[in-house]
């Protein structure tokens, strides 16, 4: 049994991986900027830690045996940049565990990391997996695709799409490609590497299939059992409107950098997780009813 800390580890991902570790034996530390509430799981501690400033951070690793790094943001909103969440965050992150004498780090990145800065999230990712794998501290790093399962952001955000408008509106070509791990499956892959133990290698993990956009969207209608019309808009077209929704709503159904991340498939080999890890993932289409709550 270990002591982990996991950054982030009240949100989406950290909810479903925490309660895995819990079930496979290990304490955990959660940490978090906000107070949790509520009553806490027994094997569980909570403590307030800002990794973009590193308040705190170094106290509330010592004594653990592995890092679980989690905090990430998709979009910037005013403080909460890619530069100072995704960057200094996994900096902080890694400089503090070097000084706790931690043993292993689990970093999560993304698949389609890239220094190029047009792609500002990919980018800040690809810096702050840097920050980790350029540190002394024994290391693992995930690069996932996108993410499902209760609680995610990008398939529940289609559905309501999906549910509230007559029309779908389908960017660009609608053929970018994804590969959708279940977040259980990613819960799995997390525990099986703290068993491991550090490597220092990169995982790159997605589901058992390549689907485009349109054929998620596809998907999300039929299990809803919607038949809704599908309309091809430009990404020029879309733009102006994503930059008013990032602007005005505090959850914007897409932004300017999401509408880049099209430009760019989002895939890794289709037996990616049987090869390194030995199970057959979940596939989307089968295991998406979840989305009827949103």
């Amino acid at each position: 049994m270990a002591r982990i800390a996991v950054t982030g580890g009240t949100g989406f991902v950290g909810l479903h991986t925490g309660r895995a570790l819990r079930q496979a034996g290990h304490q955990l530390r959660l940490l978090g900027r906000g107070r949790r509430r509520g009553p806490r799981p027994q094997g569980v501690d909570f403590l307030r830690v800002d990794v973009t400033t590193g308040d705190g951070l170094l106290d509330a690793l010592r004594g653990c045996d592995a890092v679980l790094h989690l905090v990430a943001v998709i979009r910037e909103r005013g403080a909460q940049t890619f530069d100072r969440v995704n960057r200094a965050g996994a900096e902080n992150v890694a400089q503090a565990a070097r000084q706790a004498g931690i043993g292993h780090i689990v970093h999560l990145s993304a698949i389609g990391v890239d220094p190029d800065p047009y792609y500002g999230y990919l980018a800040s990712k690809w810096a702050g997996e840097m920050a980790v794998r350029g540190s002394s501290v024994p290391h693992t790093v995930l690069r996932p695709s996108l993410l499902f399962g209760p609680g995610d952001g990008f398939f529940t955000t289609l559905t309501r799409l999906i549910r509230l408008n007559p029309v779908i509106p389908i960017v660009g070509n609608g053929r970018a490609l994804f590969q959708p791990l279940a977040v259980a499956d990613l819960s799995r892959i997390v525990v099986d590497c703290i068993a491991r133990g550090s490597s220092n290698d990169i995982h790159e993990v997605g589901g058992p299939d390549h689907l485009t956009y349109e054929e998620i969207i596809d998907i999300i209608r039929a299990e809803l059992g919607l038949r809704r019309r599908k309309v091809h808009v430009p990404v020029a077209a879309m733009l102006p409107i994503a930059v008013l929704f990032d602007r005005l709503l505090a959850n914007p159904p897409v932004t300017p950098g999401q509408l880049r991340l099209l430009k760019k498939n989002n895939i890794t080999r289709i037996d990616a997780v049987p090869r390194q890890f030995g199970f057959e993932p979940l596939s989307f289409a089968d295991n998406c009813s979840y989305l009827q709550e949103y």
